[in-house]
């Protein structure tokens, strides 16, 4: 159990445990403890987050458009949809477009994560087309492909050089 926070290694056993049931090829990030799965042409990234003493929340993420072309135009369409969207919220790091929506999850049940995955998820896949075809960028599944994923990222990735 975590000596700062005891409710995240309760609520991070709930989610790995929810996340297995709900699909089949779900991978946990062992340094930072996240769980990705990939659906439709997005993938998913829940993390497990303190929030105060007690409470924690589930953030699941979509990597909706990776690479984009931020544009005035595209970052106020973003933030109208944010307005109008009953659950979730676009923002933007650097060049990549995310879609989010937060749980609390102290009591989080399985249907309520499985709704949050499936809206997250439509909404990006909805989305990440529409934006790449005007304002350029890939979607996630588009990079995956484009990078050969991360094991060929790390296979490319130069090694430690060995000491003679």
């Amino acid at each position: 159990m975590t000596a700062e926070h005891p409710e995240l290694d309760t609520t991070r056993g709930t989610v790995r445990e929810y996340l297995a049931e709900l699909f089949d090829d779900v991978y946990e990030e062992d340094e930072n403890q996240h769980f990705y799965v990939g659906y439709g042409s997005t993938v998913l990234e829940v993390s497990v987050e303190p929030y105060g003493p007690e409470e924690t929340f589930v953030l699941v993420t979509s990597y909706c458009v990776q690479g984009i072309h931020a544009e005035e135009e595209l970052l106020l369409g973003l933030l109208e949809l944010n307005h109008e969207l009953p659950v979730g919220a676009f923002s933007l790091v650097g060049k990549d477009v995310y879609y989010s929506h937060a749980l609390f999850g102290r009591n989080l049940n399985r249907q309520d994560l499985l709704s949050t995955v499936a809206a997250v998820a439509n909404i990006s896949d909805d989305y990440d087309d529409r934006i790449v075809a005007r304002y350029g960028g890939q979607t996630a599944l588009e990079r995956i492909q484009d990078t050969g994923g991360r094991e060929q990222r790390r296979k490319a990735a130069p090694g430690p050089v060995s000491g003679e």
